[in-house]
């Protein structure tokens, strides 16, 4: 039936998406509360600097740390944050929102040392204006990437929103995000894997139970997810995407859902055929890297913790009563976050621009008491 839906409103998008966006609310819709800061040079370690356009960063379970830069390149630290090691794709295509993009660790690492990496590619050195997606699995040995395999290949891309988060779920499945490339109406074809959440087993095939037939596509609707994070106690999958203006959205994703783009933003119409957001911010704040804490050392367990780029700050907010708070300011637009088995939080900033190459970027340790 949800098949049908589909194809239904994909019929109906191009004529009613101009005006509902057109028409969407511009008040804010979740207020910024004041930062509190108290204690902050004490908590905070810059343990790198100097990065080229940083996408995403992981902690290993032996502590040493693997950051992507949108380049190509993936950079192994030490716990102390000496680099090690610097990889470096072949055939990266660099733009403004393509390149490296996403970086995943596999449940079993520890035994398989599997790393996931997704990145817009083209084969002729950017001489072709055919550009793609994919996702490649590489083992980490000696802190150096080997034995690549794809595991999916030719996904739609473009210069902007090409999406890139991978994730791995409580189910053992990779979650993948891919964006609209800037054309919307693919958000709502099921044809199309642009807009969209795929679901995919870890060699690449299709898992039986995914909600539509012979895809891979398992929520729709999107613009451009750039965060994945899940509630495990609660059984509850987060994703974070920018809205065109303002509108930004955290969604709470189920299976085989349509989340509304273009049609519909934040769920603002009375009537909705789609998902509503969870949380919606206008002014836009850009949501970026998001996860669910799992520590009780800085306080933040069963929070949702989100990376803010436009509006430069580390946002805790309490899924139960909405609560939300600026935990960390100061250091400029913040592209993604993750934990360390002791509680740490790591953060990597995104203060370089892409036109003016200016500006300079980190790695930042919130430390728990280790």
């Amino acid at each position: 039936m949800k098949k049908y839906t589909g194809i239904i409103i994909g019929i109906i998008v191009v004529a009613i998406s101009i005006y509902t966006i057109s028409n969407t609310p511009s008040e804010t819709t979740i207020l910024l509360p004041s930062p509190n800061l108290e204690d902050r040079e004490s908590a905070v370690r810059v343990m790198a600097e100097g990065l080229e356009y940083p996408t995403n960063i992981i902690v290993l379970p032996d502590d040493r740390i693997v950051l992507t830069e949108q380049t190509g390149k993936t950079l192994t630290f030490n716990s102390n944050g000496s680099l090690l090691n610097t990889y470096q794709l072949p055939d990266i295509y660099f733009e403004e929102g393509a390149g490296l993009l996403g970086l995943a660790l596999d449940p079993q690492f520890t035994s398989n040392h599997y790393l996931y990496l997704y990145y817009t590619y083209t084969e002729n050195n950017n001489s072709s204006n055919e550009i793609f997606n994919k996702v490649i699995r590489a083992q980490e040995k000696n802190n150096s990437l080997v034995d690549v395999k794809t595991i999916i290949d030719n996904m739609p891309a473009s210069k902007l929103h090409n999406g890139g988060v991978l994730k791995f779920g409580p189910d053992g499945k990779l979650y993948i995000s891919v964006g609209d490339i800037t054309n919307s109406e693919l958000s709502q074809n099921l044809s199309s894997l642009a807009g969209k959440i795929l679901r995919l087993n870890s060699d690449g095939t299709i898992p039986n139970d995914n909600p539509f037939d012979s895809s891979a596509i398992y929520s729709y609707g999107h613009r451009n997810v750039v965060g994945i994070a899940w509630d495990v106690d609660n059984n509850t999958m987060y994703a974070s995407e920018a809205g065109r203006i303002g509108n930004d959205e955290i969604n709470i994703i189920k299976s085989g859902e349509n989340y509304g783009w273009p049609i519909e933003e934040c769920g603002n119409l009375e009537e909705s055929l789609f998902v509503n957001a969870e949380f919606c911010f206008t002014p836009s704040v850009y949501p970026s890297g998001i996860i669910i804490s799992n520590s009780s050392e800085l306080n933040y367990n069963g929070k949702l913790l989100v990376a803010t780029l436009k509006g430069e700050h580390l946002r805790s907010i309490d899924p139960i009563t909405k609560d939300q708070t600026p935990i960390l300011t100061g250091y400029g637009k913040i592209k993604d976050i993750t934990e360390d088995k002791n509680g740490s939080l790591y953060l990597i900033t995104n203060n370089r621009g892409f036109f003016d190459d200016s500006g300079s970027d980190r790695i930042l340790k919130i430390m728990s008491n280790e």
